[in-house]
């Protein structure tokens, strides 16, 4: 299935739940692993503050750095994911995300990276538990996203195929 059009305006769902508008509507079950990605990039550059807090002392690294770090990353990601993985045929289906698209995975990611940051200031500064605790909870959290990512994907599939079926009843 494609884009159909009405008029001047080209339609693109909100939520790509079908193959067609994946990496091109704002939301599609990519957007589930970019939020993994924003949790694990989140908690592995925290490990700079908590392992030089454990060597040396108090850090001076404000944690909001760390949301900037993943911020970066994130850009990165998005730059490297739909140019050099785009030339090299690794990207999905081979097309490029739209622009709304990368900047929702970009909003994601940060989203990501947020929610950990909640998640250690709960645990560590309001309920006075130590960091491992916070990693923990980090990576119980990364994984039930994942888990969500993947269910995604099999709603995404199974809504395609559907999709297909009826397309290809249409036409005959």
């Amino acid at each position: 299935m494609s884009d159909t059009e009405s008029g001047d305006k080209l339609y693109m769902p909100f939520v790509g739940l079908i193959e067609d508008y994946v990496g091109r509507s704002p939301l599609d079950f990519y957007s589930w692993g970019h939020i993994a990605f924003g949790i694990g990039a989140f908690s592995l550059f925290s490990l700079i503050i908590t392992v030089g807090e454990l060597l040396v002392g108090p850090v001076t690294i404000p944690w909001y750095s760390i949301v900037i770090f993943v911020l970066i990353v994130a850009v990165g990601w998005e730059i490297i994911e739909n140019t050099i993985l785009w030339k090299l045929g690794l990207k999905y289906e081979n097309r490029k995300d739209t622009f709304i698209n990368a900047f929702f995975d970009i909003l994601f990611v940060i989203l990501g990276g947020l929610a950990t940051w909640l998640l250690k200031w709960i645990i560590k500064d309001v309920m006075g538990q130590l960091g491992r605790w916070f990693y923990v909870s980090a990576i119980v959290l990364f994984l039930l996203v994942l888990i969500a990512y993947f269910i995604g994907f099999y709603i995404t599939n199974e809504k395609t195929k559907k999709a297909r079926k009826e397309l290809g009843k249409l036409i005959s």
